[in-house]
């Protein structure tokens, strides 16, 4: 089987990602190896960059195959300048070539939420054009709290449904799909 490593931003993140309902997609439908230990949260974009060698490294001990590495898209930042600083860190042979790396950059994943029709958030427009959706999300949950947030939908949530309304969403779970099926030479890296 193949084993996949993630790297995310936040705490939410990482409920989302270590969940029952998540960890049974990898393994049972896309016959990919993860978990929690699987899982580094880098705490904050900053501290991604400043640490990111030690975050792939700790991965890489681990024997990962890919790394997923999802980094919002902070409204105060160029989506593309963070991609390519993390793009050219790859390319700069900063990382052990026996893995690829995968940069997903989504709004916020709040915006995946949204995206899931079967949660029935109420919203206008596009969820990856809001420019806040965690405000929306938070509202509709009586809670501001990423944490609490990603606690209370994780057992509901999926990315699947999600992929159907949030371009970034779609990307994600395609190169899941494709790593699982073999078909990498059609996956564009970063």
């Amino acid at each position: 089987m193949v084993k996949v490593g993630f790297i995310v931003e936040g705490t939410s993140d990482f409920i989302i990602l270590k969940s029952d309902k998540f960890q049974k997609l990898l393994r049972y439908k896309l016959n990919l190896v993860s978990d929690e230990s699987l899982i580094r949260i880098a705490k904050s974009r900053p501290f991604m960059m400043k640490y990111l060698k030690d975050l792939t490294g700790s991965l890489e001990k681990e024997d990962v195959d890919y790394l997923f590495i999802l980094v919002d898209q902070d409204d105060n930042e160029c989506p593309m300048e963070t991609k390519q600083k993390l793009i050219g860190y790859r390319d700069n042979s900063h990382y052990n070539k026996a893995f690829h790396i995968y940069i997903v950059m989504t709004r916020e994943l709040e915006a995946w939420f949204l995206a899931d029709d079967n949660l029935k958030f109420k919203y206008e427009g596009q969820p990856e054009e809001i420019l806040n959706p965690s405000d929306v999300v938070a509202e509709q949950l009586g809670t501001s709290s990423h944490v609490k947030i990603a606690n209370r939908i994780k057992d509901k949530f999926s990315i699947k449904r999600a992929s159907k309304n949030a371009p970034s969403a779609k990307r994600f779970l395609e190169k899941l799909e494709r790593i699982s099926t073999g078909d990498i030479d059609n996956i564009i890296y970063g």
